[in-house]
């Protein structure tokens, strides 16, 4: 199982990092702007992220042909060898991401919507695919349904590529879908937390902090 964080607020993924329960850094352009960042900030994101306890970080290349996207994944590449490599699940971006996994380095392709997508996937040799759970759902479909085909599609026929389930929403999402299987998660803060707000839970975790009071007394 690795769960990862999806987010460029140092402080947000700092604070799951330090729980040693978070294997990584999931980031995208996008996610870089609401962290007011850029794809200049990507070296600081990078260090800080490893020096709290990162494994994988993701990056995302852009540009709209694979010659373009290649260059900058290898330049994304060049940070370091923690670096995951993302790509848009575009013609270009399925391109690029082929290009960089043969030279053995991490990809993951991204924006994945549909089980055929998962097939070019893994034609490409790329490590993950990010489906967007959330955008599946939003769109009218079934958003568990179609990343569990996607699921069965690289398992049947014995790829190495894995589901990174994006756009997740709710921790009993990840439950869903961890029962069929999927084993790798990114996830906002926010969504992150929730894994600790169990109230039965909370009140077990009290009621032994009482007891331990109550006879050390």
């Amino acid at each position: 199982m690795r769960l990862y964080v999806d987010t460029a607020d140092r402080s947000a993924a700092e604070s799951l990092l330090s729980t040693g329960l978070f294997h990584g850094v999931t980031t995208n352009p996008t996610i870089l702007q609401r962290a007011s960042k850029g794809v200049a900030d990507v070296n600081e994101i990078y260090r800080w992220a490893i020096d709290a306890g990162a494994r994988e970080v993701f990056f995302q290349a852009w540009g709209e042909d694979a010659s373009t996207l290649i260059e900058r994944g290898l330049r994304l590449r060049d940070l370091g060898r923690e670096v995951v490599v993302k790509f848009v699940a575009t013609r270009a971006g399925s391109t690029a991401c082929a290009a960089l996994a043969a030279t053995g380095a991490p990809t993951l392709l991204t924006a994945i919507y549909d089980p055929g997508q998962a097939i070019v996937a893994a034609a490409a040799g790329a490590t993950y695919i990010a489906p967007y759970l959330g955008r599946l759902n939003d769109a009218g479909r079934d958003g568990i349904a179609e990343v569990i085909a996607m699921h069965e599609v690289l398992v049947a026929t014995g790829s190495k590529t894995k589901v990174l389930l994006a756009s997740i929403r709710s921790v009993p999402d990840m439950v869903s879908l961890a029962r069929h299987g999927v084993e790798c998660f990114t996830m906002a803060p926010t969504v992150a937390e929730q894994f600790f707000t169990d109230p039965t839970t909370a009140e077990a975790a009290r009621t032994f902090e009482e007891a331990v009071r109550e006879t050390s007394a």
